[in-house]
């Protein structure tokens, strides 16, 4: 079995093989996948963090035999990146590499990382989180506030609506799916308004009552989602109010505790 990661701040996972197909998703640094099946200069991945499977050009990434596993002393993800963009040292090439919100840190051994045969150092551990229930969405939330949104984005460059609350939720210890319709399958429905908690989460349809938006439920009646950017705003039965806008863009479907 091949695995495969990426030294590059992140590389689209596309639906096809091809530069032209549409984004998917997206591999970030530090991040593994299993490779399936090769096709000329294009490699058909399934991401190792939430199964997402998709098309990767060949040439942005590293490749490894399982039976290294053992010799690198993997112990998973121990940190995630939280500000929009950090600086790492690549010290193996001697040169600086700007890694993205959502990344991940694979070592126990504080500021220096050996992956795929490339020693990293970390110039700062600040904006470096480890995945955890005392996370406060709200606090990482206001780091990321006003980034784009980007179909099949899930990094500090940009994020789409279930990308962002898969990424919040990581880092609070919740490991989800990438898509609206799967994560709208976990935990138990509540049913009431007033009975709503910070890190619930928030689907929204359209008139096909499609689930086509989500975002998680922070303290006061906020909402944490990406919808044109990143944003904060009011929610209540009826929907998102957006603060910008002045008015109501999403209609509130169903409200999930995982």
């Amino acid at each position: 079995m091949t695995k495969g990661t990426t030294f590059h701040a992140f590389i689209p996972i596309r639906f096809e093989p091809g530069n032209t197909s549409v984004m998917i998703s997206q591999l970030l640094f530090g991040e593994e996948f299993t490779l399936r099946e090769k096709s000329g200069n294009w490699l058909s991945i399934s991401l190792d963090f939430d199964g997402t499977e998709g098309w990767v050009a060949k040439e942005f990434v590293e490749l490894r035999e399982l039976e290294n596993e053992k010799k690198m002393g993997l112990s998973g993800p121990v940190c995630l990146a939280s500000l929009p963009s950090s600086t790492i040292l690549d010290l193996t090439m001697g040169q600086q590499r700007i890694i993205p919100a959502g990344a991940v840190w694979n070592s126990e051994r504080n500021n220096s990382m050996l992956w795929y045969g490339h020693n990293f150092e970390l110039l700062s551990s600040e904006g470096f989180i480890k995945p955890g229930a005392n996370t406060n969405p709200r606090e990482v939330g206001k780091r990321i506030v006003s980034l784009p949104h980007i179909p099949g984005g899930r990094s500090g460059f940009g994020f789409d609506g279930p990308g962002l609350v898969q990424l919040i939720c990581r880092m609070m210890g919740k490991n989800i799916p990438r898509y609206c319709q799967q994560q709208a399958e976990l935990g138990s429905t509540i049913n009431f308004m007033t009975e709503v908690k910070e890190g619930d989460l928030a689907f929204f349809d359209n008139e096909e009552s499609e689930i086509i938006h989500v975002g998680i439920i922070l303290d006061d009646g906020n909402i944490l989602h990406s919808g044109t950017s990143v944003s904060i705003d009011l929610l209540d039965h009826h929907g998102i109010y957006s603060n910008e806008q002045k008015k109501y863009t999403h209609k509130l479907r169903v409200i999930k505790r995982i």
